[in-house]
Order: structure tokens, then C-alpha cells, then sequence
């Protein structure tokens, strides 16, 4: 099959940063967020990680999360994408780091729990990623 202009994208930013992605099946229950109405796919555990990590590199060598698929991609029993995770974790590395500017940048419906749920994913994903990453991982989109 054929990588589309994205997915070349996604692997082109995983190749020039010494990352890979696994993305194991879970599927085992919904987003924390959902309150019983589960409408997205299956959960994987993604990790990501650097290849050239050494003793003497700043920061964390691999990142682990819980991550879901579309309820769509279930339904057709597609497994995740390079591109499809990196394009989420793109958008969610922006996201403020303490829970006043999440809930600011959300909005009312926010709970208080969720608002410091995302400011902490924001800061790991912001701690794993330096700036040069976090700028090209947003030029996939």
C-alpha cells in the first residue's frame, strides 16, 4: 500500500529525529473523558521513543500514553498511523502547561479534572520534544 502525503511526512520527522512508535492494542475502555458514552475506537498504549538516546542526553528517552483511534478506523480495523498519533500529539504539545490556561483556552465545559489532565500531558510531551521537534512536528500537519 501506497504512504500518503502525510504518512511520508510523519516517518521523514521520526527518521530525522532517531524516533520510533509502537502502538500496542489495549482496547479494553473508553476515554477517562467520555462519561459512559463511548463513541471513539480502540485504546492503544502508544510509546515513543529515541533510538540514539544515550547516558548523556538531556531529557526522557521514550514517552508512553494511552491513545484512541478513531471510531471509524475501528469500525474498519485500521491500526493507527505514524501520522495519525504525531498529528495529535502535534496539536495537544501546544496545549498550556498549568490547568487555569487550560481550562482559559477551552473553555467553561472543561472539568477541573480534564483542565489538569491536558496541562500535564503538555508539559511531558513539551519536556520529551526540544523546540526544533515540537516546530517540525507541527509542519506535518
Amino acid at each position: 500500500m501506497e504512504r500518503s502525503e502525510y504518512e511520508t511526512r510523519a516517518q521523514a520527522f521520526l527518521d530525522k529525529y532517531g524516533l520510533t512508535i509502537k502502538a500496542a492494542f489495549k482496547g479494553d475502555r473508553c476515554p477517562p473523558w467520555e462519561d459512559g458514552r463511548c463513541i471513539h475506537g480502540d485504546r492503544y498504549r502508544i510509546t515513543i521513543k529515541r533510538l540514539n538516546a544515550n547516558a548523556f542526553d538531556p531529557g526522557p528517552r521514550s514517552i508512553s500514553f494511552d491513545w484512541w483511534n478513531s471510531l471509524n478506523d475501528m469500525q474498519h480495523d485500521k491500526r493507527p498511523t505514524a501520522y495519525g498519533i504525531l498529528s495529535s500529539v502535534s496539536s495537544e504539545a501546544y496545549a498550556p502547561t498549568d490547568a487555569d490556561g487550560v481550562a482559559e483556552e477551552y473553555g467553561d465545559g472543561i472539568k477541573p479534572s480534564q483542565a489538569i489532565a491536558i496541562a500535564k500531558f503538555a508539559k511531558r510531551l513539551q519536556e520529551f520534544f526540544d523546540d526544533e521537534e515540537l516546530e517540525d512536528l507541527a509542519e506535518i500537519n
